[in-house]
């Protein structure tokens, strides 16, 4: 009888194991580091890839086989929208949530607009809990707490509105129009919102010129290649430079914050530029 009661525990254990082993987990491909930080957040224990590296410009990002693979393999999938390589094959598209679903995007950096952000965290809560009814409790827990540190985010802009200076003239892209639009600022940038676009002679002589008519105090940094222009606008206007980020760890220094981070430490360069 003990060999007997020994066996059936046994088989029992096995059964279970291989039930436990059917039941797979939901893996979520995010392509840009927003992204993924917030389906961390709301996913919690799944599996969440990144699928662009940390420090590569998501703009230029071309995917390999090992990506493709990657993205079918994935229950689902999260997107800004100017990915051509997602759009273009039906299979991933219909997996696909997109932060915007318009393919021309007018300014790329959908994930600096924290209502569209907020939109995109309902969204993916609502999708995950019909992917796997049983959590659904607790996707919209976690995705309330997401709510809310984005809302809190979106305070602390608007007290900026307070600061005595209202232009914030950008070393870079001008990827921060929708965040700064939070706070009531004006973003006057080197250059577009594209990567591929240039600073004209004339584009920089009247920046300079701004800044010395209207004598403000601080000018940011945001696109590690136009480190270049920092001494020119130091010895030249005399304004100190900080930092401002993208929501994308592309310098170094950035690399141990996560997303939400990055945000608040902009909000404190914006306060300490603009406010003083």
């Amino acid at each position: 009888m003990r060999g007997s009661a020994r066996k059936i525990v046994l088989l029992g254990l096995l059964f279970w194991s291989l039930k436990a082993l059917s039941v797979r987990a939901l893996t979520l491909t995010a392509t840009t580091f927003p992204l993924a930080e917030i389906a961390k957040k709301i996913a919690g224990e799944k599996e969440v890839h990144l699928l662009i590296p940390v420090g590569l410009d998501p703009h230029h990002f071309e995917p390999g086989y090992r990506d493709f693979e990657r993205l079918f393999k994935s229950d689902l999938i999260l997107a800004v929208g100017f990915e051509p390589w997602i759009r273009k094959n039906p299979l991933l598209a219909r997996k696909t949530l997109f932060l915007s679903e318009e393919s021309q995007l007018e300014d790329p950096h959908l994930w600096l607009d924290l209502r569209k952000l907020a939109l995109f965290t309902r969204k993916l809560a609502e999708t995950l809990a019909r992917l796997e009814p049983s959590r659904a409790s607790l996707y919209t827990r976690r995705a309330t707490a997401v709510l809310a540190e984005i809302e809190s985010l979106r305070e602390d802009l608007k007290e900026l509105s307070n600061c005595r200076y209202r232009k914030v003239v950008i070393l870079g892209h001008a990827a921060l129009g929708a965040f700064l639009r939070e706070a009531d600022l004006f973003q006057v940038a080197l250059a577009g919102p594209h990567p591929e676009s240039e600073v004209s002679p004339g584009r920089l002589r009247k920046i300079l010129n701004l800044i010395r008519e209207e004598k403000l105090p601080a000018v940011f940094l945001l696109d590690p290649g136009f480190q270049k222009y920092v001494p020119l606008f130091r010895r030249e206007t005399g304004a100190r430079v900080l930092t401002l980020n993208p929501g994308l760890p592309l310098l170094k220094e950035d690399r141990g914050l996560s997303f939400f981070e990055l945000l608040r430490r902009n909000i404190a360069h914006l306060r300490e530029g603009l406010c003083r």
